[in-house]
């Protein structure tokens, strides 16, 4: 203490040597520019003001060596850290004396030379039994000093509550108040406030020191020849032992443990034995108390164990219903692990398989499976969480020494977390090929069903103007002369051989329609069009058409036969309507399909009609032929799409139109709407 008195006694009659000295340079040396330096204004023993009023500390003392060696004159001006940082960033002061560096404020200022090593610490209160290191702050409540470097550091701790103040005291304080866990601050500053305020006893530092990092000047990048200065100022104090003697005086005194003097060494003898004895009592009472305490925590450990050992059970359980339950299922199942590994099949799954080998733990694209299901998209499962839905896929198989070609239909679903992480992929698959040989039987059968009623319809419709042609021909010999009569053959005979050519046409459309030339359109542009086509018979109804179609929904279709399918269902719905009725046509993606659908309040359809309506030649109406839906049906399945329709009897229509997005439209949609089969 005597020493470190004496040390800055002598600074100080050095600083007024200066100052005497300075009354007798020249007028020309007072000229040199006043560099204007901000420092936290309550960060000791690094930069405080005393009880004196005056602005003192290490900082500062190290800034006037620097004076010293560079002839630079200094000006304080002590701030609160954060309003410190501002006045940099504004131009208001030169520099900031005593700031940590780190990656982020290095992209913000440029940093002198280190003269010191500066770390953090976490300060929580003696009772406290939680909190030891960084990651067990989440979640807490946390002081630290506004603008200081433990903000930028724990900046990952996102379910913490930090709570800023002006200063590392008023932090302190918080804690000491219990208004918070925990404090996170400067190591070397937060001892200081305890020891001054003798409150060691309530507060301790847990964990290791975190991120020392160098201490040292900062400016702003356009400032940086001051730093030149400086950074030879701080060369020159650390060479010729001033930056020792700073640092002893402010460490050694204000944080290090000073060498004990005799009167504290014979206190501490008198006291010693007496000490000694209380604390091998109490160590005697401790040692009782902790057996007591290890039996204690021995019969919690057993009833854990055995809680455990039940959990196991009800687990082992719970794995085997699991099992069971996948082994009754109609499909086939196999989970994946996140690599892609086999981690359990159901017992369906592995009789058809029929495999040689146990599969579960191996990875998939090794085994069987591989043959069937395309690795590609079970890595887009694993990968980026796609879903695969309804695919279809022929396995040509051997088995028995025959070929074999089966039809597989599956499903590829990821398997998600709580915290949405992908951590497997279920698979589920079973033999379609019986049912597609069904299918195509009945499709046989629906064709047969068709044609016949295709045939009755167009001797049907073709009788009826062959019945209106022949009967005025055969009056034609016997009322020629009847010029009213002329007239009216002239009328009805060419009228009703139109009917027939529209017929034949509609049949030709119908039977073999052109190929579609998918182009990319917008579909708002073209129902407006249609609209307008129609707009004739919906002013006749005096029907309230509304229009909600997306500007950015494109199609990929042959615009022609669109336009024709579109019309013939807007048409059909104007046509089941009353007067003053209701059209609404809305339009969505949905996956890789543009969704259209056509909603009229008219007079809706029963069952057996719905069944019914795309087969050529039904109609409901009384003049109608029945080939427009049909038509309509036939040019949307050219295009790729699908029709479907809700109605019931005095509720109105919904049409459901789908067709093909542009290729662009679909990717990076939604990996959970049903892919293209394969």
């Amino acid at each position: 203490m005597i020493r470190v008195k004496k040390i800055g006694i002598g600074l100080l009659i050095g600083m007024v040597l200066l100052m005497i000295m300075g009354m007798t340079i020249p007028s020309e040396v007072h000229q040199e520019k006043v560099i204007r330096i901000a420092g936290d204004n309550n960060f000791p023993p690094f930069e405080y003001f005393a009880q004196s009023g005056v602005f003192s500390g290490f900082n500062v003392d190290i800034m006037n060596a620097i004076s010293i060696e560079t002839g630079m004159r200094i000006e304080f001006i002590p701030l609160p850290w954060n309003e410190a940082l501002e006045a940099l960033r504004n131009g208001q002061v030169d520099a900031v004396q005593g700031m940590k560096y780190s990656p982020a404020r290095d992209k913000l200022y440029d940093f002198s030379s280190p003269y010191f090593l500066s770390s953090q610490g976490i300060f929580v209160r003696t009772d406290n039994m939680h909190i030891f290191e960084i990651g067990d702050l989440n979640g807490r409540k946390v002081s630290i000093q506004k603008a200081d470097i433990a903000g930028d550091l724990f900046r990952e701790l996102q379910k913490t509550n930090f709570i800023e103040t002006d200063s590392q005291e008023e932090a302190v304080q918080l804690l000491l108040d219990g208004k918070v866990d925990a404090f996170v601050g400067n190591r070397i500053t937060g001892q200081y406030f305890l020891q001054k305020n003798n409150q060691q006893s309530q507060i301790k530092i847990v964990g290791d020191p975190i991120n020392p990092t160098n201490y040292g000047v900062a400016v702003l990048p356009k400032n940086a020849q001051l730093l030149t200065e400086i950074n030879k100022a701080i060369s020159k104090i650390k060479q010729n032992g001033t930056y020792d003697k700073i640092e002893r005086k402010w460490f050694g005194e204000y944080i290090m443990p000073s060498t004990l003097n005799l009167d504290r060494l014979r206190l501490f003898l008198e006291w010693g034995s007496g000490i000694g004895l209380l604390i091998v009592l109490g160590f005697l009472w401790w040692n009782r108390m902790l057996k007591k305490e290890v039996q204690r925590r021995t019969f919690q450990i057993h009833a854990i164990n055995r809680e455990l050992e039940e959990k196991m059970a009800l687990l082992e359980e719970n794995l085997q219903f699991q099992q069971q339950l996948l082994n009754s299922t109609y499909s086939f199942y196999v989970t994946l692990t996140q690599h892609g590994r086999i981690f359990l099949m159901n017992r369906k799954a592995v009789d058809f398989l029929d495999a040689d080998q146990h599969l579960v733990g191996l990875p998939m694209s090794g085994t069987i499976l591989a043959e069937f299901i395309p690795s590609g998209q079970v890595e887009d499962v694993l990968q980026k969480g796609s879903t695969f839905l309804e695919q279809e896929i022929v396995w040509e198989r051997e088995r028995d020494g025959q070929a074999q070609q089966l039809v597989i239909r599956y499903n590829i679903f990821p398997i998600t977390s709580n915290t949405k992480e992908i951590t497997g992929a279920i698979i589920n698959f079973h033999d379609v090929t019986k049912q597609k040989d069904m299918e195509k039987k009945l499709e046989s059968e629906n064709r047969l069903r068709s044609l016949g009623q295709l045939i009755l319809g167009i001797a049907h419709e073709i009788r009826n103007p062959l019945t209106s042609i022949l009967t005025y021909t055969q009056l034609l010999p016997t009322k020629f002369d009847n010029p009213k009569f002329r007239n009216f053959f002239a009328q009805q005979v060419p009228s009703e051989i139109l009917r027939l050519n529209d017929l034949v046409n509609d049949l030709l459309e119908y039977a073999r329609p052109k190929p579609p030339h998918p182009t990319r359109f917008r579909a708002a542009e073209l129902m407006e069009a249609v609209l307008q086509l129609c707009s004739q018979k919906a002013k006749e109804k005096k029907i309230h058409v509304t229009l909600d179609l997306p500007t950015d929904l494109y199609i990929q279709a042959d615009v022609n036969q669109t336009k024709q399918m579109w019309i013939n269902v807007v048409l059909n719905a104007i046509e089941s309507m009353d007067e003053k009725g209701k059209l609404s046509i809305r339009g969505y993606s949905e996956g890789q399909m543009a969704v259209i659908e056509v909603e009229d309040n008219g007079h809706g359809m029963t069952p057996e009609d719905k069944y019914r309506i795309f087969e050529p030649f039904f109609s409901t109406k009384a003049h109608g032929v029945g080939l427009g839906l049909s038509i309509t049906y036939q040019l949307i399945k050219e295009n790729g799409g699908a029709i479907n329709l809700h109605s019931q009897p005095g509720n109105g229509t919904t049409m459901i139109i789908r067709l093909p997005l542009p290729q662009e439209e679909t990717e990076g949609k939604d990996s959970n709407a049903p892919s293209v089969s394969h």
